[in-house]
């Protein structure tokens, strides 16, 4: 890709596909009448700071899914290789030509829409390359990575390994001297780094579901807050998620 991107363009990238080994078909399941994809699409909506939202997908006959889902939630498509995570995003920046890229997985339905406006609002003020605000303590599955499409583009094209290519940032979180990096501090009322909130299980979609059904009819865009009064609140969903094993966590 030649485009140049725009600088100040903020685009949400989610990365999405259907072949998940552990949970196929996750994005598409529903709470409450709605796919976990199509929610997290809503609460990126409600990011004020973001210019585009684009459904960073791949060329598998199993992801044309996410056409239709683009269309009828009025967002963006980029469709590429399925290992090269990495490199489809950065194809997904530069054809729509933004400059700052924030990234989230399909895996996320429950994003804190404040924590991640926030997120965006403190890279576009200052000059940094790359920005995670989850590393501090934030439950995994709320957060994001901020970062810019010039400093995606110069990672690619450095010496990069296929696990790098597979999980975008890792060379730029290992090369700070080459990254103006920074990572946002949690709020200490909003720390619980034990506590995961991603789709990857089956019993991942039991407890989300159980969050979602108690606190969306109060509040469609409940934030990280309200998720741990929820659980302090239920001991016994608690437990079951803390069971559950999460790879790339040992």
């Amino acid at each position: 890709m030649q485009k140049k991107e725009v600088n100040n363009l903020v685009a949400v990238i989610i990365e999405v596909r259907m072949t998940s080994t552990r949970l196929p078909g996750k994005h598409l399941l529903e709470c409450r009448g709605e796919t976990m994809i199509s929610r997290l699409i809503r609460r990126i909506k409600a990011i004020d700071n973001v210019d585009k939202i684009i459904i960073a997908t791949t060329e598998n006959y199993s992801d044309d899914v996410f056409l239709e889902i683009a269309r009828k939630e009025e967002v963006e498509v980029f469709r590429g290789s399925e290992p090269d995570v990495m490199g489809r995003v950065l194809d997904a920046a530069l054809t729509n030509e933004v400059g700052i890229i924030c990234e989230v997985t399909g895996d996320c339905p429950l994003i804190d829409v404040s924590q991640t406006r926030e997120a965006i609002h403190i890279f576009l003020q200052n000059n940094f390359d790359y920005l995670n605000n989850g590393l501090s303590g934030l439950p995994d599955g709320l957060g994001c990575q901020v970062f810019s499409t010039a400093a995606l583009r110069n990672s690619y094209n450095s010496d990069i390994t296929e696990l790098d290519k597979e999980h975008v940032t890792s060379h730029m979180k290992r090369n700070p001297d080459k990254y103006r990096s920074h990572y946002t501090e949690t709020p200490r009322q909003l720390r619980w780094p034990e506590l995961s909130l991603s789709l990857d299980e089956a019993t991942d979609y039991e407890v989300l579901s159980s969050i979602i059904n108690e606190l969306e009819p109060k509040d469609p865009l409940f934030g990280t807050n309200r998720i741990i009064e929820f659980f302090n609140a239920h001991p016994d969903l608690l437990s079951k998620n803390l069971e559950i094993y999460r790879r790339g966590f040992e």
